[in-house]
């Protein structure tokens, strides 16, 4: 269950910091954690190409080859998140509220993916950069065109998804995928 950001801060700030399983930096996730994580990072993957076929910019040839291969991971949640929502549906994950909001304001390559023990799971954050075409809808309000701005109050009047520029850190992609998995 993914609840409210502003919420989910509260409860997890009532919480002891030694409640929170590990945190790793990629090149330090301890072996048994191995096959989780790869599966988490190859639900991101198939999620993230999706994301690109839709939104993509750059040389199609080049995102066609990163996402050669690219499918669907059965077994592993994923999604999209940030500090700041567009969609309050994009919570994060209780695991990952704490670490999103103190990333926020950052620069995506000052920001490593992240991997966190879960006790019977592991958690996977990936960054997320804005890229130019990201701009028509993440830039500063005066920035988007009249109509996408009219568009996005309308689809979500919650929006707190604005004011980022080229490189910001936009948010993440998240998964959680079990150590054993269901056969």
């Amino acid at each position: 269950m993914r609840v409210p950001l502003v919420l989910a801060t509260l409860v997890l700030a009532a919480v002891p910091r030694s409640a929170d399983g590990p945190r790793y930096q990629l090149a330090d996730v301890p072996a048994e954690l191995l096959p989780a994580l790869s599966r988490a990072e190859g639900a991101i993957r198939a999620a993230a190409c999706d994301a690109e076929r839709e939104f993509g910019e750059g040389d199609p040839d080049a995102n066609a080859a990163r996402c050669e291969g690219a499918k669907e991971v059965g077994g592993v949640e994923v999604g999209r998140t940030s500090a700041r929502l567009r969609n309050p549906r994009n919570a994060p994950p209780a695991w990952a509220v704490t670490y999103v909001v103190s990333t926020d304001g950052r620069k995506a390559a000052a920001v490593g993916p992240v991997a966190f023990d879960l006790g019977d799971s592991v958690g996977l954050l990936k960054p997320i950069e804005i890229r130019r075409r990201c701009l028509a809808c993440h830039a500063t309000l005066e920035r988007i065109a009249p109509d996408t701005r009219d568009w996005l109050r309308r689809a979500y009047p919650q929006d707190r998804s604005f004011g980022y520029a080229l490189g910001d850190l936009r948010g993440f992609w998240w998964a959680e995928a079990a150590k054993r998995p269901a056969h």
